[in-house]
């Protein structure tokens, strides 16, 4: 018994009719950016948050 499958893959093919390997290296590339971006991103806000806790002063508390 077969699967109905609710997305079809339709591969990207050049005017010949091969596979187009340049659309398909872009898109990785643009994957790639995106991976890239987002990890230097989430590392320069852990960063900000150490320097901060480095600086911040600790709560004072009185002890009786």
């Amino acid at each position: 018994m077969a699967h109905s499958n609710e997305t079809e893959f339709k591969a990207v093919t050049d005017s010949w009719g091969n596979l187009d390997v340049a659309f398909y290296e872009a898109e990785a590339m643009k994957l790639r950016n995106q991976y890239l971006r987002s990890l230097i991103l989430n590392g320069l806000a852990s960063a900000k948050e150490t320097v901060v806790s480095w600086f911040s002063a600790p709560s004072r508390t009185h002890s009786a």
